[in-house]
């Protein structure tokens, strides 16, 4: 997850309607049972093969030692925080970190359709769930909003599967560490930084591009994009060019 603000996002009718398409259409819902459906699918070839990696960050032939796992993102991958932007949309609100720890603290988000349905089957055939989140939380406490909002809705995790964001919100460095424990056979997320590490020199429209196509055959099979047209990395890409967004149109 990657949170960002640019202008009057919350007065920006295109904001409006991206967070009504989440929370009421029928095709925002369709998208994510079917990703979930497609991966529960594949699980079990993932799981027999010992080869099978989903992670850059895994090479050679130790991993095939390994017990299985996933690995997903939290917030827009796992749980729904779409009331959240709502709330910002009702007080003509834009992000803050102060508005943010708010809701996390709540304990109020849903879970993304599909998702939950998905981590049962894994846990059921014996597939750890790593979570890499770019939250601020304490995996060890029980008292902590995060694990309170897992335990809520039933989703089976160990805390120390439960990776919160430490320093910078780059995931390259957790996704090693689970690298090490785990054979990570598939990757969940709703932004491009939840699979890949983003350099800054390669940080644009073309260098992300360029990154994304040398991995699309893994696209439904071992990396799962879930659809977020609320905020995202790809954004800020755009902001930093300086250009207007219109620019950006191809007509």
């Amino acid at each position: 997850m990657v949170l960002c603000a640019t202008g009057a996002a919350a007065q920006d009718s295109s904001f409006l309607d991206a967070t009504l398409w989440v929370q009421t259409s029928v095709e925002y819902r369709a998208v994510a049972k079917q990703t979930y459906r497609a991966a529960g699918a594949n699980l079990v070839r993932a799981v027999r093969d010992p080869q099978w990696t989903a992670a850059l960050e895994q090479e050679g032939t130790a991993m095939a030692t390994l017990p299985p796992a996933v690995v997903l993102d939290l917030d827009e991958t796992v749980l729904d925080n779409s009331a959240y932007q709502a709330q910002l949309i009702g007080a003509g609100k834009t992000f803050s970190d102060e508005t943010w720890q708010a809701w996390v603290k709540e304990g109020r988000a849903g879970t993304v359709p599909g998702a939950v349905e998905f981590l049962k089957t894994a846990a059921a055939l014996g597939v750890e769930a790593v979570f890499i989140t770019n939250r601020v939380c304490d995996a060890a406490s029980l008292e902590d909003a995060t694990v309170r909002v897992l335990q809520l809705h039933g989703i089976p995790f160990q805390p120390a599967n439960l990776m919160c964001k430490a320093g910078g919100s780059d995931k390259s460095a957790r996704r090693k560490a689970a690298a090490a424990k785990y054979r990570l056979v598939m990757l969940f997320g709703d932004d491009f930084r939840d699979f890949v590490s983003l350099p800054k020199e390669r940080d644009t429209l073309e260098g992300r591009l360029e990154m994304a196509v040398a991995r699309d055959y893994w696209l439904g099979e071992r990396w799962f994009v879930l659809a977020n047209p609320m905020y995202g990395s790809w954004e800020s890409t755009l902001s930093r060019s300086g250009r207007a967004k219109t620019e950006f149109l191809r007509k």
